[in-house]
This record gives structure tokens, sequence and C-alpha cells, in this order.
């Protein structure tokens, strides 16, 4: 999800010794000795990189070629994500050559789900019973289930003249819109977490940090979502600050009943065995104010509606719903994620 280009990982700390980050490195490295594809100078030293070139073999086997993710980015003018220190070079018009890219993962996990009857659905419901459906998104001449790296409608959260999706704007991982009892419509905002974790860094200093309140301070303040117990300066710390922003996109969909919704939640899908970003507080305020609770935790605490504006899952908990949901139907993305992800 990004303000300049943090979906993916780019805003993440290097992985610890012996850390989650580490041990799932080294199981996209051997994943990554079972394909075809040449190695270089770079993926001899770090492993889980792809060769120059081959980054098309980081996507499910599905969604390689003219008529797959590729295009389904470049119709839509997203920027793949790219990390100058994994040696990317195509200036966001192909994936990262990352294989522990969490962008590569949300595309992996949903995008070949797409027309498989249910497992959309059964993706959902896994975060609220209540779903019936999933709503097509027709937006600029494209129509599909799944949008990644939305900015809502018209323009991003940061003004009229952002729109560009992918980078530099608030985007989402990954966007649905369900049907629920009553022909009501749900916006699910999902932010996709695979090896990320983050240092204690204050992004509310110099003249960056006051472009960041002039942007989003107001919106806050005006929020219904947020209690007013936290000040803004407490969440402009990663992950909060992601959460942040997420949660006031969630509120202009409804505010504009963008698409028909008229209620959205935040998800963080996240690995149940990162634990780095799931009980770190890198937030001073937060941390001293709860000192006992985990990331969720805290966000919960400072939402008037928790249970209807925010939400982690693993994706675990969402490959088990799409067994169970589709069953033979997903034979060959089950295989793929089992063998890559170990989900």
């Amino acid at each position: 999800m990004n303000e300049t280009a943090t979906s993916g990982g780019a805003a993440s700390v290097p992985a610890r010794a012996g850390s989650f980050g580490q041990r799932e490195r080294r199981r996209q490295a051997a994943f990554r000795k079972g394909l075809t594809t040449p190695t270089d100078a770079v993926g001899l030293k770090h492993d889980y990189l792809l060769a120059l070139g081959c980054e098309e073999e980081n996507l499910f086997p599905t969604l390689r070629g003219e008529h797959g993710a590729l295009r389904y980015f470049a119709e839509r003018n997203i920027k793949w994500w790219q990390a100058r220190v994994s040696g990317d070079a195509s200036d966001g018009k192909r994936p990262t050559r990352n294989m522990a890219s969490s962008q590569i993962a949300c595309v992996n996990f949903l995008l070949p789900l797409v027309g498989i009857p249910g497992a959309l659905t059964a993706v959902l419901k896994a975060i609220d019973g209540d779903v019936t459906g999933v709503v097509d998104i027709e937006h600029e001449g494209t129509s599909s289930p799944v949008e990644l790296e939305w900015i809502g409608l018209d323009h991003a959260l940061e003004g009229e003249g952002v729109k560009t999706r992918g980078a530099n704007s608030t985007s989402v991982d990954a966007f649905m819109v369900a049907e629920t009892p009553g022909g009501r419509r749900r916006a699910y905002l999902m932010e996709w977490k695979y090896v990320e974790e983050y240092r204690t860094e204050d992004k509310g200093q110099g003249p960056q940090g006051e472009t960041r309140r002039k942007r989003y301070a107001h919106l806050y303040e005006k929020s219904p979502s947020f209690n007013r117990k936290v000040p803004f300066d407490a969440w402009l710390f990663e992950p909060f600050y992601q959460i942040l922003r997420l949660r006031l996109l969630a509120d202009r969909m409804v505010r504009n009943r963008e698409l028909g919704v008229t209620e959205a939640k935040v998800v963080v899908v996240v690995p149940e065995g990162n634990r780095a970003y799931r009980d770190r507080v890198t937030s001073p305020w937060f941390a001293r104010g709860f000192p006992y609770l985990a990331l969720s935790e805290i966000v919960r605490e400072a939402l008037v509606q928790p249970d209807r504006a925010y939400a982690t899952v693993s994706q675990l908990a969402l490959a088990g719903a799409v067994r169970l949901r589709s069953g033979d139907h997903v034979a060959s993305w089950n295989g793929y994620h089992r063998d890559r992800y170990g989900w």
C-alpha cells in the first residue's frame, strides 16, 4: 500500500537472523530451485531473487503470458512494486524479481481465483460470515471482482491531481466489494503483508512530516471511525500510518457511496508466524498508552466500531476457507501455495 512506493515491502527493514522474514526468504530460495529459469550474479548471492528478464516466473503459472497479470496491470495503468536494493529495473512495468514480495504474494493468491465459483466469496466469508457474494467492480472500461492497488474512484486520497495506482498515493493492495443481507454493499480494503517488519521511524519529522499533516490530519479530525483518544501524530509510525490512511480512504468511500458501498472494512492480511509485524508497537505514544497490547488490539482500541471497521487475518485462514468451499476447482492453486508459501 503506497504513499510513495511502500507496497511489497519497501518500507520494511532487513530480516534479522533467525527471523520469520529470513526463514521465508529461504523458503522462496528453495522454491526457486525447482524453476527452470537461469540465475545471475545477484541471484547467486541472494537466492530468493530471480534473474532479470525472468520476473514473470514470480507469478502463478496461469498469470503469465500476454493475457495474464501484466495485461491486467497495463490496462489499469498500475505500477508494479520495484526495489532498487533487489536490482529491479523495469520502472514498474514488470513484476519485481524479489520472490518474497508481498505484492507478488497478493497477486498470486487472489487473481487466480477470479472465475472460480465461490472462491472469492469464501475469502470474504472467512472475514465476515454475513457475506453473500462478490460484486464485479466496473471502472474505466475494466471489470473484475478484484482490483489491485486501488485508490478509490476518480482520484487518490492525496488530492484530485493524484491518479496513479501503485505509486505516490494511498493504494489498497487488494480491493473487493461484497454483497450482504438486505442488498447492502461492503467494501474490503486489504493490506497484504508477507515478510514485512518495521522499526520506530517518525514520519512526522521534517518537511515531509508537515506535508503528511496537511494531507491527513484534517481528515482524521473529521473521521467517524476514530474515537479521538489518540492524537494524530501517534499514527505517524509504520505500520500504523498505513492503517490510518486506509481507514481514511474507507471513510471517503462510504461518505461518497463509491460503487454503492454503505460500509467499508480495512483488513490486514499477514502470516500468523510474522510476529514481528503482529506484535511490535513502533509508535511511542501507543507503546506508552497500551503497554500490553499488540498491533491489531491497539488499532481496535482507537476505533469507534472496531468490528465493523477493521480486521486482521492470516493467509492460511483465507486459503483454508477457499479449499473448503471450492475443493477440486482450486487443486493447482492449492498445491502451488502450499509448496511455495506454506499456506
